[in-house]
């Protein structure tokens, strides 16, 4: 027998208990044969030489943002600017000068917590943009800048306009819009520009992947694709899936439809079915490369814009936030998912939310039964006591980022009061209480390197170097195996990643040094000295 590639002189981390270690591995038709003694007398095609180098699974970001990633790493990005506010306008106006009089101005990026917590005025956005309609979106997806012409164009200034459930179109005390446009209401906006050509997302897919190439990346969850704000195309599987066949994908995607691509169906009585997509598809379809996930909603918004939903209001404000849609609307809209057999994605940061979200996934096991891939809450970001024993009972996985800290830890533990800190992006009592934790990082909202995020686990720094609740700090092996086996497990798919075993896929990283076997404040300077997927080394 030949194998197709053998690693040797690698320090193999496999976080497979049965068999920790190894120095070599054989690799056939993409997938582990075997290691060391099983293999040593067998011939490769390709033998990869790691000089020494560690190697552990590859890096699964369980919850991100790939197309629209891709589409940032192609447009105007206005992220911490040094020259602050002025920059951000010389940077707009000279974009603006090289488009078309009819072009939009779009841009990326924008963080007000960066720029001393101020929104860019809305009467110099019109000036220097030349009357092109604008379109900033935050870093954190869930608010957008826009000028008056896009707010004209949306019918926005038209008399006896309303905001839209879930959203808001902030207004200053005359009630004139400043031109922060918050939650559901920036798809008002986004309609006039969408839908992106698909050889547009291809592109941006492209450019995304090849970019996790250089961070260890082999797998990924596209959080939100084809329909509401989150989406861009109704045919972003069809984009994946070209991207797939022309070698353009550079690593294995799993894709959460957003729950507003649903529409009612038609189907026999006895299936209880009333909403889903077309021809019954559903969670789980595809191959290793493009596979559909979970059906993503949209409990709430973002602690950063205060639009997460708590049980009492943010420090020193009269508001706690509020839920995307109506309690009923979003229960029925989720259990009528769950009925059509979709595993369930429940965007929840505020505690209140993650107490709807809770309910809701408990009602749809009652009725439907759990499924082999778990349920699952993105963020979980504020996370009472009490709570974590519900979501260990119900079998929910849960998925925080802590890049965050870094980016919005300070203003995230302003807002939230000392009182709630510690119960802020949770790490350690999750594994306490027997919760699933998945890596993942929210990108392009926070720093996407893996590395950094099992750093971030570890030390819980913010940007001003206060530490946030450090009993929730995780190992580097916690962390990683966060990013490897949590994640796996998260999206179902433990039984072909999240270790190193034989018969599993081929997906490893090659590092300096495995992220245990140094100091947590050195992880993210770990140099990624190649990363294979299916045994096939590309970066």
């Amino acid at each position: 027998m030949q194998l197709d590639a053998k690693l040797v002189d690698a320090r193999i981390t496999t976080l497979d208990e049965e068999r920790p270690t190894a120095t070599t591995m054989g690799i056939v038709h993409g997938r582990i044969l075997g290691f060391d003694e099983d293999i040593a007398d067998l011939p490769a095609r390709t033998v990869i030489d790691a000089g020494g180098a560690a190697a552990v699974p590859g890096f699964f970001d369980a919850h991100c943002h790939t197309a629209w990633f891709g589409l940032t790493l192609a447009a105007l990005d206005l992220t911490r600017l040094p020259g602050g506010l002025p920059e951000v306008y010389r940077r707009i106006e000279e974009h603006a000068a090289g488009l078309g009089p009819s072009e939009w101005v779009n841009a990326t990026g924008y963080a007000h917590r960066d720029y001393d917590d101020q929104y860019p005025d809305i009467e110099i956005l019109d000036r220097i943009s030349g009357g092109r309609p604008l379109f900033i979106r935050q870093t954190s997806g869930h608010a957008a800048i826009v000028n008056t012409e896009a707010l004209r164009r949306a019918g926005v200034l038209e008399p006896g306009f309303e905001d839209p459930d879930g959203g808001r179109i902030v207004r200053d005390a005359a009630g004139r819009p400043t031109g922060l446009v918050e939650e559901t209401a920036q798809e008002l906006i986004q309609q006039l520009i969408r839908p992106y050509a698909k050889d547009e997302m291809v592109a941006a897919i492209e450019r995304a992947t090849r970019h996790y190439a250089g961070e260890g990346i082999t797998s990924f969850t596209d959080a939100g694709i084809a329909a509401g704000w989150i989406g861009h195309t109704p045919v972003e599987l069809a984009a994946y899936q070209q991207a797939a066949d022309s070698g353009r994908l550079h690593a294995r995607a799993e894709l959460m439809p957003s729950i507003d691509a649903l529409h009612p169906v038609t189907a026999h009585a006895d299936d209880g079915i009333t909403s889903g997509l077309d021809l019954g598809l559903r969670t789980g379809l595809g191959d290793d490369m493009v596979r559909i996930g979970p059906v993503k909603v949209f409990m709430d918004g973002a602690l950063s814009g205060e639009t997460a939903a708590l049980t009492s209001n943010y420090t020193g404000r009269d508001h706690a936030g509020y839920l995307q849609a109506p309690r009923e609307e979003l229960r029925r809209k989720v259990l009528e998912a769950a009925a059509a057999d979709w595993s369930l994605a429940l965007h929840a940061i505020g505690d209140l939310a993650i107490d709807e979200a809770i309910s809701i996934i408990a009602e749809a096991q009652r009725r439907y039964g759990r499924r082999d891939r778990p349920h699952r809450i993105e963020h979980a970001a504020v996370v009472r006591p009490e709570q974590l024993a519900l979501l260990a009972r119900e079998g929910i996985a849960v998925t925080p980022q802590a890049a965050f800290f870094e980016s919005i830890g300070d203003g995230m533990a302003a807002c939230l009061g000392p009182d709630r800190v510690p119960w802020l992006y949770r790490g350690r009592s999750f594994l306490q209480a027997g919760v699933l934790l998945a890596g993942s990082s929210d990108r392009p909202c926070a720093e996407g390197n893996p590395l950094r995020g099992m750093q971030a686990y570890a030390e819980r720094l913010t940007r001003s170097g206060a530490v946030l609740a450090a009993d929730e700090a995780l190992t580097a092996e916690e962390a990683l195996r966060a990013y490897t086996i949590g994640s796996a497990t998260a999206a179902g798919q433990q039984a072909d990643k999240g270790t190193l075993t034989a018969g599993k896929l081929a997906d490893f990283v090659l590092l300096s040094e495995a992220p245990m076997d140094v100091a947590p404040d050195e992880i993210a300077g770990l140099e990624v000295l190649g990363t294979a997927r299916g045994g096939q080394l590309y970066g």
